[in-house]
């Protein structure tokens, strides 16, 4: 078994921590805040260790070993428990340190995957159970208070995520550098030593009002990720094999002109908890500052393409760290991420960097009426100006600039998007 942090949780996807939240409002989540004693999950931590060092362990999460007297194992962990042998991850006979008895402080004890406890030798070097008595997240609601993070070594950055009941927690993870206005970007590096704060998403990209009421910005490229699965810092790729996730990157929907990789609605939680996978979702540009073509043989439109290539190129380097593997990544969108998607399946600088892929309510072929919609006949380089950045220019003041990219430069990325016409 190798090294690392598991979060065992049963997920009943209604947001409850069982008898932890006994009323529920009409989208069936917790109420804002609620809270759990620690009883119904645990946090697995794999690498062997004798009991004084487990105990540690826990501590340093702010936890307890988990108590047996606590909880009934067949509601919270023996599922999970079964699920890690099935993996391959856990021979069936595995034995776990639990807490010792409250009235009986020298005899160390034990449980295996069925529940049964052992006393069991203070020195043997067996993998812990902790509590997990971090609070649900909601829609409405995430703790990321200093008691629920934690430290995570990304090559040479630290950074600071946190963990609700179900998953750890890494959000505005820059995975591009902001780029130039009208330039494609490049995954970021994390070579250079620094400290991250990963608690709150990043900005959106620049985009009308709508489904993003505010705080828009032209440096967006950030991601957000949900794990399970924790490596042990420090372990070699080779050793965390056996236990990375696969990993599901989406892409948002929004006409190409909105969207946001921190909609609540498509929140990642519940996918990488119940389905065993490292969720990541990420922003890229859209409307004009993402797709404006100038036909100038430099400025050839499609920017968030780009975006969306990097993020796969930095999914590719990083996700170990996550505890997700590059070599089974599903890219996956809704609506115009699904023509992202699409797009992407013939782009010859994606290959090999995903291994699946699901078109959510793709529009190509959509019906309109009498007519059908053909979204992936691509459109020239040439009649694309005139249709459409002819236009932008013409609202910009810019058409008969000598330099088009200086003149738009006028405008702020928020303006430029709320033009008559945005490009997409």
């Amino acid at each position: 078994m190798g090294g690392g942090l598991t979060i065992l949780s049963k997920n009943n996807l209604d947001g409850t921590p069982f008898e932890f939240c006994p009323t529920h409002d009409f989208e069936l989540t917790c109420p804002p805040g609620a809270e759990n004693n620690g009883t119904s999950a645990a946090i697995l931590v794999s690498q062997p260790s004798q009991y004084s060092s487990a105990t540690i362990s826990c501590m340093l999460l702010g936890e307890t070993l988990w108590n047996p007297e606590k909880a009934n194992f067949n509601d919270a962990l023996n599922s999970s428990l079964a699920y890690q042998v099935y993996q391959g991850l856990a021979q069936k006979d595995q034995i776990y340190w639990v807490s010792k008895k409250e009235d009986d402080s020298d005899n160390c004890r034990g449980i295996d995957t069925s529940g049964k406890i052992f006393d069991l030798d203070c020195l043997s070097e067996v993998p812990a159970l902790c509590s997990q008595s971090a609070p649900v997240s909601t829609r409405y609601f995430a703790n990321n208070s200093r008691e629920w993070q934690l430290d995570h070594f990304v090559e040479n950055k630290q950074l600071t995520g946190y963990r609700d009941y179900h998953t750890f927690k890494f959000r505005g993870v820059r995975f591009a550098n902001k780029p130039e206005r009208f330039t494609y970007s490049k995954a970021a590096s994390f070579e250079d030593a620094g400290e991250v704060d990963a608690t709150e998403a990043g900005a959106d990209c620049s985009q009308p009002v709508g489904e993003v009421k505010n705080g828009s910005s032209e440096d967006c490229l950030f991601a957000n990720i949900w794990t399970p699965y924790l490596p042990r810092m420090g372990d070699s790729k080779a050793k965390n094999r056996a236990n990375l996730k696969p990993v599901m990157l989406y892409l948002y929907g929004g006409g190409g002109t909105s969207g946001s990789g921190k909609n609540p609605n498509t929140d990642g939680t519940n996918l990488a908890s119940r389905g065993d996978v490292v969720s990541v979702s990420v922003n890229y540009r859209v409307g004009s500052i993402g797709f404006l073509n100038l036909n100038d043989g430099v400025h050839k439109g499609n920017y968030a393409l780009s975006d969306a290539l990097s993020a796969l190129e930095w999914v590719n380097k990083y996700i170990e760290y996550f505890g997700g593997d590059p070599t089974r990544v599903t890219l996956f969108g809704e609506s115009a991420g699904a023509m992202g998607v699409h797009v992407l399946l013939g782009t010859a600088k994606a290959k090999g960097l995903f291994q699946r892929a699901i078109k959510q309510s793709s529009p190509d072929g959509y019906p309109d009426g009498r007519k059908i919609l053909r979204y992936m006949n691509y459109d020239s380089l040439e009649n694309n100006y005139e249709t459409t950045t002819k236009s932008v220019l013409r609202a910009a003041g810019c058409l008969n600039a000598t330099d088009a990219v200086a003149c738009l430069g006028k405008l702020s990325g928020f303006e430029l998007v709320n033009l008559p016409t945005n490009a997409k």
